[in-house]
């Protein structure tokens, strides 16, 4: 088992911002699924506390390229007090109460990850912990042969230590050999801790015989379950929702399945007429959310498409259908904060941005527009958290309310930090860290410190989305500037609420 590297610094008190909600619902219809794999779960409540609107730069450090580096490498996260940088060789936390850990995401210098998943918030037995899983090639030695393995770690936010770990061998369902490539989407249960992802093969030889499939994984029984030939969509208390169908170009038989994540059963599967194109959105609290497209037949090359919301309790379906578009949609990007919304952008048709939502509870469409909207812009949402929608409209940071569509005012800071200086909200007891105070001897790679906390003289440009937040703060990448030394892979950035 890996042991995480933990640093004591000096003591940084964080203190949480605040602000509030509000409601509506619009058009869909309701196909009546079949019974569950299991009984119904609960859904999280929202929390009590409003999320965060505005932040404050509290460190920009300088990130180093590692040996698996590439130009999509590195994922900013925020769990709780700590925040998070991820990339294809470690994940490495540095707390705002002032300690810093990493976790590696290998053992030995024989495998190699091909892609992993960003940071997850979820909870076990109570508590909560960090979920991410890395798709890996295990090189042969002796008479072993390569092969691939998705290892799946929940990891303790606060001290860096690995409560559970599973390393799933695909050989069994893939053939010796052949692996896992690249993740096609990835959904948590926040509750149980339970993560799916979806991935494509990787066949060298050409030997596989399918050509994606999904990975179920429970931290509670130490177990993971292969879905051949699924793309899985959604994951709550032990049901798998995922998008099934036939191998092949051309195959046209597409269905959306409900999956024992236990045992890889499908228990049920709703076909999905004049689609021959199914993807995962998104996953919410309770449901699961896949696009489908399909060309008109007898048509002028136009393409129908519609956005489908299961309940993964019951398997019932609301199909959200979209207009006829001359070209096929590309899909949506989309995110959830697992109680509230989903949120998606998109490209409505002719090149018109689009944002819209979904309610939660009812699984319908509740609001949305274009680029042609009179007095709208379209924003770029970058997350989605405890209600709120976080995202840049042109270069400005705007904030959403997440079941109205509504802005919501982001409060001023009553000071302007001065460039590299650490900026405070006021809290009376409030103790910020000074410029390059601890942890600058932090974890290091190659070598290299990871340090600079305090130091947010790294960053530039406009003020950035964050692309996690927590209600203590929320961080975000950049590219290097010109200040960064040579080597280095991304600034990461970590703001703190200050209202």
């Amino acid at each position: 088992m890996l042991r995480p590297l933990i640093i004591a610094t000096a003591a940084v008190v964080l203190l949480a911002g605040c602000s509030g909600g509000d409601d509506k619902s619009s058009d869909s219809s309701q196909d009546d699924g079949g019974q569950s794999a299991s009984p119904t779960p609960t859904t999280p409540e929202l929390t009590s506390f409003d999320p965060p609107k505005a932040f404050a730069a509290l460190s920009a450090i300088a990130e180093p390229r590692t040996e698996d580096s590439t130009i999509d490498s590195a994922k900013a996260g925020m769990v709780g007090q700590t925040s998070l940088y991820a990339n294809r060789t470690a994940i490495t936390g540095r707390t705002l109460a002032g300690s810093s850990w990493q976790v590696l995401a290998k053992e030995v210098q024989t495998t190699k990850t091909t892609d992993f998943t960003g940071p997850m918030a979820v909870q076990l037995d109570g508590k909560e912990v960090i979920a991410t899983a890395y798709v890996q090639d295990v090189q042969g030695s002796g008479t072993q042969k390569s092969h691939g393995q998705i290892n799946f770690q929940w990891i303790d936010p606060a001290e860096g230590k690995v409560v559970t770990s599973i390393a799933f061998d695909l050989t069994p369902t893939l053939g010796p050999g052949n692996g896992g490539g690249r993740i096609l989407s990835q959904a948590y249960d926040v509750a149980t801790g339970q993560v799916v992802i979806a991935l494509t093969v990787s066949s060298p030889d050409g030997t596989a015989k399918i050509e994606d499939l999904s990975v179920y994984a429970d931290p509670k029984t130490k177990k993971a379950t292969a879905i051949p030939s699924l793309k899985a969509a959604g994951v709550l208390n032990g049901v798998v929702i995922a998008a099934k169908g036939q191998q092949g170009e051309g195959k046209r038989s597409l269905s959306i399945a409900t999956v024992d994540g236990a045992t890889g059963t499908v228990k049920k599967a709703t076909a999905v007429p004049g689609k021959n194109y199914l993807s995962a959105l998104g996953t919410g609290g309770r449901r699961a959310y896949l696009h489908g497209t399909g060309f008109v037949d007898g048509g002028l090359g136009h393409f129908v498409s519609s956005i489908y919301s299961v309940d993964i309790a019951t398997g019932a379906i609301v199909e959200t259908k979209r207009a006829e578009t001359p070209s096929r949609s590309e899909g949506y990007t989309c995110f959830s904060d697992h109680v509230t919304a989903l949120v998606c952008n998109g490209n409505a048709s002719q090149d018109k941005d689009e944002i819209l939502a979904f309610d939660e509870t009812t699984g319908k469409q509740s609001w949305g527009y274009t680029s042609e909207s009179a007095n709208r812009v379209v924003p770029d949402v970058t997350t989605v958290y405890n209600g709120a929608i976080y995202g840049l409209a042109g270069d400005q940071p705007v904030v959403m309310d997440a079941k109205t569509g509504q802005d919501v005012p982001i409060p001023t800071p009553s000071a302007t930090p001065s460039e590299g200086a650490t900026p405070s909200d006021g809290g009376d007891s409030e103790v910020s860290p000074s410029d390059g105070n601890s942890p600058s001897d932090g974890p290091t790679l190659g070598g290299k410190n990871m340090g600079g906390w305090g130091d947010t003289s790294l960053i530039w440009g406009k003020p950035r989305s964050p692309q996690m937040v927590s209600k203590y703060g929320s961080t975000y990448l950049l590219d290097p500037g010109g200040k960064a030394p040579m080597g280095t892979e991304k600034i990461f950035v970590v703001q703190k609420a200050i209202g």
